[in-house]
């Protein structure tokens, strides 16, 4: 699998989310901020290759965050004439925040029922779609291996080739 980075907000646009595979771990690292644009670290997970159950993606909308951005960018608008600095500050954020409330989101289900969610910008979806193909295709091969039917169909036609 190769490594997914990808962005998780507008303001912070330097700051990247990655999904990656290594040896027998899916990893997961999503950066912390504060107030959506102040870095403080970030949130490190990792799953077991052998755990993983399921993985889907869901394309949503939260239309409360989409109406709240529009306001703030509206008053952020209608401060232009007292205060530029305050405006922007107040637009930026406004847009941020209509933005980030269009989103696709990574499910990814292990075998004991624990879901993750991995949150994608509008922007990033193929990167999503990119992530679910690349774990489906893991669980695909984890399955193949520990299935004796096609391991021993293996070994049967790998000895009549011979």
């Amino acid at each position: 699998m190769q490594p997914i980075l990808y962005m998780t907000s507008l303001l912070t646009f330097y700051l990247k989310g990655e999904i990656h595979k290594d040896q027998n771990f899916i990893n997961l690292k999503k950066p912390n901020t504060i107030l959506s644009f102040i870095p403080l670290g970030a949130k490190k997970d990792s799953i077991p290759v052998s755990q993983l159950s399921s993985v889907e993606s869901n394309f949503k909308l939260h239309l409360g965050s989409l109406i709240l951005g529009a306001i703030i960018a509206i008053v952020g608008l209608g401060m232009i004439s007292e205060s530029f600095v305050v405006a922007l500050i107040f637009m930026l954020i406004g847009v941020n925040k209509a933005i980030t409330a269009f989103e696709t989101i990574l499910t990814i289900t292990t075998t004991d029922g624990y879901a993750r969610d991995i949150s994608f910008l509008i922007f990033e979806k193929s990167k999503a779609e990119l992530a679910e193909t690349q774990i489906k295709q893991i669980i695909s091969d984890r399955l193949d291996d520990t299935n004796n039917r096609v391991q021993t169909d293996r070994i049967v036609e790998t000895n009549s080739n011979k």
